[in-house]
């Protein structure tokens, strides 16, 4: 985001109808886009907006990210005009409510280590601080928290919209992903449902699966309903929640050129839609999408490749093919991500090592599914960077936290400070979109969660209570600055006069706020989004999946 821009794009945005008998009420349509081109230039004056020709220059164009909402106006805002005070409403139910500067102050992980008594102070969408309390000037205000202060988690594989189906437990194990998705009870189970919900409730799965992932502590995901032909609406579903690095990231991101070298001698238009690109059939690809995708990755454009590559059984051939095939066509480039490389060999590690290539684990769906996972073993000696990632409800984790916790259970070996860092760091770096997330530096995007975990900083292994922890135990999930999840009282606290929406997580109380989202566009609330899927599941024999805790 650029920090100056000129009030004619604002006014563009804005579907303005003036009311010439009253100079002091306007009516107009408020995007989320206005207000976050509002708020996050700060060099913006309200000279520069010259809001409906106004002369509002002495005002502090951030009060208008700090307003009460006071009446439910469905996709309409009100801008008051007096002498002191400008206020404005957008969005439904009850406002876009964006939180002041604030800091947060309790234990928190920093690059170098754990800080006991600890500050992290956001200015909009970015860390100000991060630090030792006493170095923090607004620390003296801080709202404090039981627990730890992290980053959030960044999940790279994620299939969104299936996570509103339940668990699939199909009785036996599978030589590769091929065979389980030419089964009749697969087709019954999964496919059938997910297309009756996709047909009519494809934006409320979305929206259901990303509030799934806050649950879990994610605050970035991939995976998501992506836009087509039929269905260019499908892009407004995954606003104002998590991170979506595939179609709404938030970060820098310069679309292609239609001009540009990456197109050239191709027989159709290419296009990416942001930083990443989450291809789950890579080998299903046309030759000029993939020359074009990878060219795109060398200028930069695009960050991050995620391809699903070798997924099966450690002794399946036809799954290990994949890798070789890739191999030698030298596409083991920067910037390529292998989500599962569960048939992957110890030579194929140092391969992917060579060509910088990470790798995205999801070790609970391949144990359910083949019995087996990735090696993980030969993966670390072969100093490939590792992310960790759920995959899906239906096999794997209901979240991050959760596929977090069965890794704890499962395979000890694994330290939890690297556990930690697979969820957070490690994922930035491998989508090379570290220099915005991933850590809790000044700069950075303020994603964050506060975790009720008793974190000792002098113990051997001090993060070992917070992989052993349940959504139960979120307080707080922040995406951009923006508190959209946690625990009742600290979510009312920070966004006072809110609408929050309620939920259980675990058995424990949780609130939601939906304002930025899609969802208040729409003018839903939770339990008509929730309402919205069950109908539709039902009339193919199947029922939204809850939150897992485990």
């Amino acid at each position: 985001m650029n920090d100056h821009i000129d009030g004619a794009k604002i006014h563009r945005m804005v579907d303005r109808a003036y009311d010439p008998k009253d100079h002091e009420i306007f009516y107009h349509y408020c995007s989320n886009e206005t207000l976050r081109l509002i708020c996050e230039n700060k060099t913006l004056r309200f000279s520069d907006v010259n809001m409906l020709g106004m002369k509002l220059s002495s005002r502090n164009p951030r009060s208008l990210c700090r307003f009460k909402p006071e009446r439910q106006m469905v996709g309409f805002s009100m801008i008051v005009a007096r002498t002191a005070t400008v206020v404005v409403f957008c969005g439904s139910l009850a406002g876009n409510v964006l939180a002041a500067d604030w800091t947060i102050a309790g234990t928190i992980l920093l690059p170098t280590g754990i800080v006991a008594d600890g500050a992290l102070a956001v200015s909009g969408q970015k860390i100000e601080a991060a630090g030792p309390a006493a170095s923090i000037p607004s620390t003296a205000s801080a709202i404090k928290v039981p627990g730890i202060i992290l980053p959030g988690f960044i999940d790279l594989h994620n299939h969104l919209t299936w996570n509103i189906l339940p668990r699939w437990l199909p009785g036996r194990k599978f030589a590769n992903r091929y065979e389980w998705q030419d089964l009749a009870e697969y087709d019954r189970l999964l496919v059938a449902p997910h297309n009756v919900a996709m047909e009519s409730a494809a934006c409320e799965s979305a929206i259901y699966a990303e509030i799934k992932a806050l649950a879990g502590g994610a605050t970035t995901v991939v995976g998501s309903l992506l836009p087509t032909p039929d269905n260019p609406q499908n892009a407004d579903c995954a606003q104002g929640l998590t991170r979506n690095l595939d179609i709404a990231s938030g970060l820098p991101f310069t679309a292609p050129d239609p001009a540009d070298k990456c197109e050239k001698g191709a027989t159709t238009s290419q296009k990416i839609l942001d930083v990443a690109d989450n291809e789950v059939f890579p080998m299903e690809l046309k030759h000029e999408r993939m020359d074009f995708l990878l060219c795109e990755l060398g200028t930069g454009n695009l960050r991050s490749l995620i391809i699903h590559l070798s997924e099966g059984s450690a002794t399946d051939s036809s799954a290990h093919r994949e890798f070789t095939m890739l191999s030698k066509a030298g596409l083991l480039v920067p910037g390529l991500v292998i989500v599962h490389g569960t048939a992957l060999r110890e030579q194929d590690f140092h391969e992917m090592k060579k060509g910088n290539v990470g790798l995205v684990w999801s070790p609970r769906s391949n144990d359910e599914l083949y019995g087996s996972t990735t090696n993980i073993a030969a993966a670390r000696l072969a100093s490939v960077p590792v992310a960790i990632a759920p995959d899906w409800s239906p096999s794997g984790s209901a979240g991050m936290l959760q596929e977090i916790g069965y890794v704890a259970r499962r395979y000890p070996a694994i330290d939890s400070g690297q556990l930690i860092a697979m969820a957070t760091s490690v994922p930035a770096q491998i989508a090379r979109v570290d220099a915005h997330i991933g850590a809790l530096t000044a700069g950075k995007m303020a994603d964050f969660v506060v975790i009720d975990a008793k974190v000792n900083p002098a113990a051997a292994r001090p993060l070992d209570p917070v992989v052993k922890v349940t959504p139960a135990n979120i307080m707080l999930v922040v995406v951009g600055g923006q508190p959209l999840y946690g625990d009742p009282s600290l979510l009312a606290q920070l966004l006072p006069g809110a609408t929050l929406e309620p939920m259980t997580v675990c058995g424990t109380q949780k609130k939601l706020y939906l304002g930025q989202s899609h969802a208040a566009a729409r003018g839903q609330r939770l339990a008509e989004i929730e309402h919205a899927l069950k109908s539709a599941l039902a009339k193919a024999g199947s029922h939204l999946a809850e939150i897992e805790c485990e």
